[in-house]
């Protein structure tokens, strides 16, 4: 199972020099041996040589057990009364490691300035300064080394193993995505079409292809004034009812497993007026004509160029104010590749990513058109199509 990522993490440890890599963050841990740490409290210790190791409290081990790719679990007692403290313990076993490995240099989380959520959202975890301590107490006389960036150009392709649950992830949203156009009529708020999308795939995202741990974040403008100020990397979700005639706007990233998507979908209550048909039709021609020149080797500053040039034919250029896209997979936003005027990126096959151009206007509300792509080895394909009608 994913053999592939484990053979081009070695590799590019070997040109680093590392004979280790310590992580912490729920993105890396995954990408690294396909747990999705339950509450941020998972350590894993991914060598060079040899299996790597995932320390988690005991209480965690029957209910991960399934969810691993060449990867050993070691265990320490947490979650009761007499347990003894969480910190000294992972030390302990970091300790253990350490007198048996004898590495030399370690990489470590260092420069994550951002990060994606565990199964328990409500609380993430870091690895600060406390850890960073822990580390050096369990690690004695090894030198540790930034592999931040190395991390990140691992996630810059990636592996078919990755791609499909990435699909995974992108055909559960269209379950939210298909209950947003079901119920997006008049008289509905914003927090009961939010509330609605989030609970269908809960309850049928679950399951779907195996999926064991999914979770839905559903954020909902209604009506002109709200859906015109989409363009913000949120939509604000109130108890305003949608009116007749109105514009509704699905801002929507699902989490299966640790594998992230990220989709918009625009809606309106009864008929579409004739300027948000126009409107929707210029967003749609923008999305095939960013989409028709993603192919590896080409600067994604040449993708957004061609979204940008089409809405401004079509007489919308001032409306869209914000990026064509951003890479997309490990994390609900990542940094590659990013669809921007001055985007110095180019595209490799494998690059996971957004496409979503929108136009946002007080006159006939805000559309934006979103969906996640993957780079192939001659364009682009996308991983879970949906209409893209707003009525």
């Amino acid at each position: 199972m994913n053999g592939q990522r484990l053979e081009s993490a070695r590799k590019a440890m070997a040109a680093a020099g590392m004979d280790a890599l310590v992580c912490r963050l729920p993105e890396n841990v995954v990408m690294l041996s396909g747990h999705w740490p339950l509450c941020g409290d998972a350590v894993l210790i991914f060598a060079q040589e040899g299996e790597a190791v995932l320390l988690v409290p005991d209480t965690q081990a029957a209910d991960i057990a399934q969810d691993f790719f060449g990867t050993a679990i070691m265990t320490y007692p947490h979650g009761r009364h007499d347990s003894p403290d969480q910190e000294s313990e992972i030390q302990r076993c970091l300790t253990d490691l350490s007198r048996r490995k004898r590495w030399k240099k370690i990489g470590i989380e260092g420069d994550f300035d951002s990060l994606a959520a565990s199964g328990n959202a409500a609380e993430p975890r870091v690895p600060g300064t406390k850890f960073r301590r822990l580390l050096e107490n369990s690690f004695g006389g090894s030198e540790f080394a930034d592999a931040s960036g190395l991390l990140d150009s691992l996630r810059k392709s990636k592996t078919a193993w990755e791609i499909e649950k990435i699909r995974i992830a992108c055909e559960i949203a269209n379950i939210g995505i298909e209950v947003f156009f079901a119920l997006a009529d008049a008289g509905r708020t914003a927090i009961e079409l939010a509330a609605a999308v989030e609970s269908s795939i809960l309850v049928r995202g679950i399951g779907y292809k195996k999926a064991r741990r999914v979770r839905a974040f559903a954020q909902v403008a209604v009506g002109d004034s709200e859906t015109a100020m989409g363009w913000r990397p949120f939509e604000v979700t109130t108890d305003r009812k949608l009116l007749s005639g109105e514009l509704s706007l699905l801002e929507l990233a699902v989490v299966a497993d640790g594998y992230w998507s990220d989709r918009t979908r625009a809606r309106v209550a009864g008929h579409a007026r004739a300027g948000q048909i126009a409107a929707n039709e210029a967003v749609k021609a923008a999305q095939d004509s960013a989409l028709s020149a993603i192919r590896p080797g080409v600067s994604a500053g040449t993708v957004d160029a061609k979204a940008r040039a089409t809405l401004s034919m079509a007489g919308y250029g001032r409306e869209f104010v914000h990026i064509t896209g951003h890479g997309v997979g490990f994390r609900y936003h990542e940094s590659y590749p990013m669809f921007t005027p001055e985007s110095a990126h180019t595209l490799v096959a494998g690059a996971t990513a957004t496409v979503e151009p929108g136009i946002y206007s007080s006159a006939f509300g805000g559309i934006r058109i979103e969906d996640d792509i993957v780079v192939t080895g001659d364009g682009y394909e996308i991983l879970a199509p949906f209409s893209r009608e707003i009525g």
